[in-house]
């Protein structure tokens, strides 16, 4: 068992029918998964065999104990529009928006994986988020080739070759160039 503690943030769209892959993938790299769902992402959950793996939702009530051993890195596969903007204004309304702002505020290693449509990417508030998040230190990689240096919107028709043709280890290989 890995000491390394990596928190999976899982938003609602269709690459999140992937994570019991990233699941199998990030433990043969050592790493010990906590999936923390958004509520979008919920539905896109049901049917995969993520073993023992905790999945985390909603916030701990007061006097609960902590659920999670402090993350060693986070990533967010994928990340939609809506979270990724949220995300980077400081809007920490659910758990995992709340786990990604200290995420960030702490400086731990982070990857996110947007997946968003061409028409949202041309709204004025994507840039300004993808600017924020780089200078705080999040590596932001195309699901669609894994590149950091350029991420490019989806196009019509285009997502389910994206799903399958996205690996996991392109993000797991982003978390091993920070440590």
């Amino acid at each position: 068992m890995s000491s390394r503690a990596l928190f999976v943030v899982v938003c609602g769209a269709p690459l999140a029918s992937r994570l019991s892959d990233g699941v199998r993938v990030v433990r043969e790299w050592g790493w010990t998964p906590y999936v923390i769902p958004t509520d979008a992402a919920m539905p896109w959950l049901v049917e995969q065999d993520l073993g023992d793996v905790p999945v985390i939702v909603g916030n701990r009530k007061p006097h609960e104990p902590r659920r999670t051993p402090a993350a060693d890195a986070v990533v967010v596969v994928p990340a939609t529009f809506h979270t990724l903007n949220a995300w980077a204004t400081g809007n920490a309304y659910s758990y995992p928006l709340t786990t990604l702002c200290a995420a960030l505020g702490a400086g731990t290693p982070t990857v996110a994986v947007p997946y968003v449509s061409r028409e949202l990417t041309g709204h004025p508030a994507w840039a300004s988020s993808l600017a924020v998040l780089g200078r705080a230190g999040v590596r932001v990689l195309d699901p669609g080739s894994g590149s950091v240096a350029s991420v490019e919107p989806l196009q019509p028709g285009t997502g389910s070759h994206v799903v399958v043709g996205f690996r996991w280890e392109w993000v797991l290989k982003q978390l091993e160039l920070r440590e």
